[in-house]
């Protein structure tokens, strides 16, 4: 798995393949707002954890301001906190 060295470079590639296709996207108003949002929390330094599936199902991913163990536990807390939401019955 390729892993990049930061999240810039990233989010850079990301921002010019959608340009690159006329500036189209599959993700609705909303979801483009809240991936704004995340990536400003990323600069300002806040933890992260970037995951790309390329069509061949090959992973890319980035941990941002996070150590892989730190890292798993994020994972970790957004399966636990899906799960109490799903158990609940908000989808």
């Amino acid at each position: 798995m390729e892993i990049p060295g930061n999240l810039d470079d990233v989010l850079k590639r990301l921002l010019a393949t959608s340009r690159s296709e006329g500036g189209s996207t599959v993700l609705a108003p909303e979801d483009e707002a809240y991936l704004n949002d995340l990536i400003a929390a990323v600069r300002e330094g806040k933890r992260a954890i970037v995951i790309v599936e390329e069509p061949d199902e090959r992973l890319r991913f980035m941990f941002s301001n996070a150590g892989r163990a730190e890292a798993v536990s994020m994972l970790g807390k957004v399966i636990e906190s899906t799960g109490r939401r799903l158990a609940e019955g908000d989808d």
